[in-house]
């Protein structure tokens, strides 16, 4: 994954920034708005950074942020917007346990061939009563199976069963999965990883575009403990 995403990482910077992709980034900002709430100074990991994209919109929440991400080159890009950042992977993360109050993955879970293994490092790393928020390619309707017409409704084609790495496929388009693959994620594998690292589920949101169907689908979910304030 390293190397993929350092090839494009300038790419994807533009593309996610100012490109093609800058609409389904502002709409996963406000699902952020919507499930994560009100930071108050305190800590909230962005795991998977890539080059900081999403972090004005948790500042804008008041949230303190640390980024972590496994492509060096994205990392250089978020510590040029002056971004605390490491370079670290999902499964291994350099932080300690119960150390932040929240951590954000916007759109990650494509990425990662096995879930279980980062929502545990999550688990690992919140407080309890801490919140993780996914925002993601809507399983059902945003999967690399799943063809949409003029007008936004959608077919899905067969595949969208099977967990699977997908490298090459006329549906990937030309955006970054064309570019570094993708790997599907059912509703279900998405779910149960969830829930099987040990967080606690608490609300779901999908996205407020026009679309006739969703492009994105977010998660809300708590280690278990003590509600804290402010995180809703």
């Amino acid at each position: 994954m390293r190397q993929r995403y350092d090839d494009f990482a300038d790419w994807y910077d533009v593309y996610a920034t100012r490109g093609m992709g800058q609409p389904v980034a502002r709409a996963a900002d406000r699902l952020l708005t919507r499930l994560l709430g009100s930071g108050q100074g305190r800590l909230c990991l962005d795991l998977g950074c890539g080059g900081g994209v999403h972090v004005p919109a948790l500042t804008g929440l008041g949230w303190r942020v640390i980024g972590v991400d496994i492509s060096a080159r994205q990392i250089a890009l978020a510590r040029r917007r002056r971004i605390e950042a490491v370079v670290a992977s999902a499964d291994r993360l350099p932080i300690a346990d119960q150390s932040v109050d929240a951590v954000a993955t916007i759109m990650t879970t494509t990425d990662f061939d096995d879930l279980l293994p980062v929502f545990t490092e999550a688990h690992r790393a919140l407080r309890p009563g801490g919140r993780l928020v996914v925002v993601a390619a809507h399983p059902c309707f945003g999967g690399v199976f799943v063809e949409r017409d003029s007008q936004g409704s959608c077919v899905v084609h067969a595949g969208y069963r099977v967990h699977q790495r997908v490298e090459e496929h006329p549906l990937l388009g030309d955006g970054i999965r064309a570019r570094v693959g993708v790997v599907n994620v059912p509703l279900p594998v998405l779910l149960n990883a969830l829930t099987g690292a040990g967080l606690v589920l608490r609300e779901t949101a999908e996205d407020d575009g026009d679309h006739a169907v969703p492009d994105l689908l977010a998660l809300a979910a708590t280690r278990a403990g003590c509600d804290r304030p402010g995180i809703r």
